[in-house]
């Protein structure tokens, strides 16, 4: 269930999670098929999800799986819901091919390469949506601590489907800062072109940090991101 967020310090034993079910649990139907999971083998994995007092979720890893059968962990309502809607996201996109940063980026974005032409406008936006003071975007990486905390605050789903092109314009602004780049497209073959940020004869991919932290369930670091690509192009490129 991606990085452990639970609220019991240790996994649960086989042992454990059947006293906690008798005692209050209750099997939640819904969620416990949306887990279940037939893979390209035959094989298929049905964990357990059961609702337990107290707004918590305890989730009970395949009883007869060959991972960690019946163990389990205990998720607080609000950290399982949002671990849910998360998981949905990547599997809508997983199915309708979707699964890289270019593809993601292209079906979400508004303006498709014409972004470079937009570049202060979709900032601009950035800073009226978010309610970010125009002084504190310098192109830093400490603004990007603040854009990260803003976008949380205004909810991944609503940043991916309205405000993802002025995330790659930004995160894009601070590499071109950091590198003395410039803005160009770059065309893989016909019909797939995308806005990179183009140094010595290098390239970095702003959409690939926007993708990662969009994609990724923790909580949005574009600082870190953003750092980690700068520092890739500079080992490889100078």
């Amino acid at each position: 269930m991606g990085k452990k967020k639970s609220l019991n310090a240790k996994r649960l034993t086989k042992q454990q999670v059947q006293e906690l079910i008798e005692s209050e649990g209750t099997l939640h139907t819904e969620f416990t098929d949306f887990f279940e999971e037939t893979y390209s083998t035959g094989y298929k994995n049905q964990p357990q999800v059961y609702e337990l007092i107290g707004d918590r979720f305890l989730f009970v890893f395949d009883p007869k799986g060959i991972s960690l059968p019946g163990k389990g962990d205990i998720y607080s309502r609000d950290h399982f819901l949002h671990w849910i809607r998360w998981h949905q996201r990547v599997r809508e996109d997983y199915v309708h091919g979707r699964g890289n940063s270019v593809s993601h980026w292209k079906y979400y974005s508004k303006h498709k390469v014409e972004l470079i032409n937009k570049i202060p406008e979709l900032i601009d936006e950035l800073i009226g949506c978010l309610n970010i003071s125009p002084d504190q975007l310098d192109s830093s990486y400490k603004s990007l601590d603040i854009v990260s905390r803003k976008a949380e605050d205004h909810g991944l789903e609503k940043i991916q489907a309205e405000l993802y092109d002025n995330l790659v314009a930004y995160v894009g602004e601070v590499m071109r800062h950091r590198v003395a780049g410039r803005w160009v497209i770059r065309e893989d073959y016909p019909g797939c072109e995308y806005p990179i940020i183009s140094a010595n004869e290098g390239v970095l991919m702003p959409i690939n940090v926007v993708w990662q932290e969009l994609y990724e369930y923790e909580p949005m670091n574009l600082r870190k991101e953003t750092a980690n690509e700068v520092r890739r192009f500079s080992l490889r490129y100078r």
